[in-house]
């Protein structure tokens, strides 16, 4: 049988949102949104349908909160593979690493990253969107769903932010958040996030045990082999549908272009040229599913991969033109990107479609290899103690 987290985020929605009266089998027909078809959708058509899927019951209920009342807590066995990752964590801390760290391959279509503050730990929470605009009920939902998930592991309802952040604007009902969420939050902000104290982390996990780490695991090998296929249709998607000149991060990519010649650009400059503040420069993008950083990256790495592909020009003018200080720089980037080094990506002598697949395969065998090795006794209990690299 195959593993799918897709299901297990389309049946969460679901099933909550059955439970405030909606006729959500209707409502997922109307949008094209049923189990088996998470199996075959790519990424941004799954993120598609579940925005439209918000977007409709909120117009049918009216009620712009909805993704903060139905994240109801459920017990860690009906929460997923998620939910057994948290439970085979020893403690809070632990548990949010692991969730970070796996989720790119547990959900495709959400994107998270965590930074180590002064005493705080941050985690930023990006939901692409494909043809669609992601609605806040999504990202209102999905915080709130960490949250609750991470309550119910440790048996604690102590255990919530000290900020949480949203790029989207003011809400009417400002106070719900706050009480939603039991701390400061803030909007108009540069990025979706949710900050924790580290002293607050140290709560155990009563139900963590090696036994749940060895199912996790196997269960991503899983999904690695599935999420290998997944990434190769999406890429063969991505090569044959044209890329909708209209959207905010297109025009974004068009001024990069421009500049990169000059420099590695910076996001000052762009949002003076878009006549806009840096804060909604950030927010469009998040908006997109992106953000600055990751779209000059991108940028670079695309223009990167035409001119080598075509070998029009030296290596050391493919860098400056893609605005690295130094040819070292651009090798460094190349490998990162492509696995290899630009020489011998010049002039097509290696496929980054072949390129693109072997990187998909090594994952599949690299979790693989890491189910096998849990086989030893007391294995898995310390691979699930996250180490920050």
């Amino acid at each position: 049988m195959t593993y799918s987290s897709a299901i297990d985020l389309v049946r969460g929605i679901k099933s909550r949102l059955a439970t405030r009266g909606f006729d959500i089998d209707a409502l997922c027909r109307q949008v094209g949104l049923d189990d088996g078809e998470c199996m075959t959708d790519d990424a941004l058509t799954l993120s598609d349908k579940l925005s439209h899927l918000w977007g409709l019951v909120v117009q049918v209920s009216g009620d712009p909160l909805l993704g903060l009342k139905v994240a109801l807590p459920q017990s860690l066995d009906r929460s997923g593979l998620m939910g057994h990752i948290m439970r085979a964590s020893p403690d809070v801390r632990t548990a949010i690493e692991n969730m970070v760290r796996y989720t790119p391959l547990v959900s495709p279509a959400v994107n998270s990253t965590i930074e180590y503050l002064d005493g705080r730990i941050r985690v930023s929470l990006q939901l692409p969107g494909g043809q669609r605009k992601v609605p806040q009920q999504h990202y209102d939902f999905v915080w709130c769903l960490v949250l609750r998930t991470l309550q119910t592991a440790a048996g604690r309802d102590d255990v919530r932010p000290v900020l949480v952040n949203y790029v989207f604007p003011r809400p009417e009902n400002e106070q719900a958040y706050r009480e939603a969420y039991g701390c400061e939050v803030r909007f108009d902000a540069p990025t979706n996030s949710m900050e924790f104290e580290e002293a607050g982390l140290t709560a155990t996990i009563p139900t963590a045990h090696p036994m749940a780490a060895d199912w996790a695991l196997r269960m991503l090998a899983e999904l690695a082999q599935s999420q290998r296929n997944w990434t190769l249709r999406m890429l063969a998607r991505l090569e044959q549908a044209p890329q909708p000149s209209n959207s905010f991060s297109t025009k974004v990519q068009a001024l990069l272009a421009d500049m990169l010649p000059d420099g590695e650009p910076q996001r000052e400059q762009v949002a003076r040229q878009l006549m806009m503040s840096e804060r909604t420069l950030q927010r469009r993008l998040a908006e997109e599913g992106t953000n600055f950083t990751r779209l000059v990256d991108d940028t670079r790495r695309e223009i990167a991969q035409q001119y080598l592909s075509k070998g029009e020009l030296s290596l050391k003018k493919l860098s400056f033109q893609l605005g690295f200080s130094d040819p070292s720089a651009f090798c460094r980037a190349c490998k990162r990107w492509f696995g290899r080094s630009p020489k011998q990506l010049q002039g097509g002598r290696v496929s980054f479609q072949s390129i693109m697949g072997q990187a998909a395969s090594q994952a599949t065998t690299h979790a693989t290899m890491h189910a096998m090795s849990l086989e030893q006794p007391g294995n898995a209990a310390s691979y699930y103690s996250f180490k920050p690299g």
